[in-house]
């Protein structure tokens, strides 16, 4: 949950560099990243192949069949919905979805289909804050460890109206405490002190 510009992806692709031939990876962003991460992992991790599963139909065929020589895939949420009978018996060794706010809605497809991937290690990346309505931080947590805030009926009732609509400072301290050793939150303030304060 860094601030934009803090290097997430960078983050990331150290990570995976670190541990390649370890297995697949799929990166599922918005359109308007996927060649931005093609460029990072051509520049930042240049020994792990890359394929983007991206345009037209066709090219998506084509690109398919050069994902078996690939370290990691790279596509959008609105392709991996199309693709999806594609992915369906394929195993993941880790599954990355950046600007996670896009699943914030737990019952859209785009939601519904980053956590059909069968995956066995999960990371979720956004630049804005993860407060922003406590409903997008079970959605969020749903595609990384499901089951961990149980159904979203009981987390509602357990922490969401008690926290907004009650004031309740013990529900929300409890809920810090449960997600506090998996999110990885730095402010550019606390990394960047010459930057101005942001208006």
């Amino acid at each position: 949950a860094d601030e934009m510009g803090l290097g997430k992806t960078l983050q990331v692709l150290s990570f995976l560099d670190a541990n390649k031939g370890f297995g697949k990876t799929l990166v599922v962003c918005p359109a308007s990243l996927v060649y931005n991460w093609y460029q990072e992992v051509q520049k930042f991790a240049p020994d792990l192949k890359a394929v983007t599963i991206i345009g037209a139909a066709a090219e998506r065929e084509d690109a398919m069949k050069q994902a078996d020589q690939a370290d990691i895939l790279i596509t959008s949420y609105n392709l991996l919905k199309k693709d999806m009978e594609f992915y369906q018996d394929k195993t993941f060794t880790v599954e990355i979805i950046d600007e996670a706010q896009y699943i914030k809605n737990a019952g859209t497809m785009a939601s519904k289909a980053v956590k059909d991937i069968n995956a066995k290690f999960r990371i979720a990346l956004t630049g804005t804050p993860i407060e922003n309505r406590l409903s997008e931080l079970w959605s969020i947590f749903d595609f990384i460890m499901p089951g961990f805030f149980f159904s979203y009926h009981r987390f509602r009732s357990t922490f969401e109206l008690p926290i907004i609509r009650d004031k309740d400072t013990y529900a929300e301290l409890m809920l810090q405490k449960m997600i506090r050793p998996f999110v990885l939150r730095r402010l550019k303030k606390d990394v960047l002190k010459d930057l101005p304060a942001k208006v």
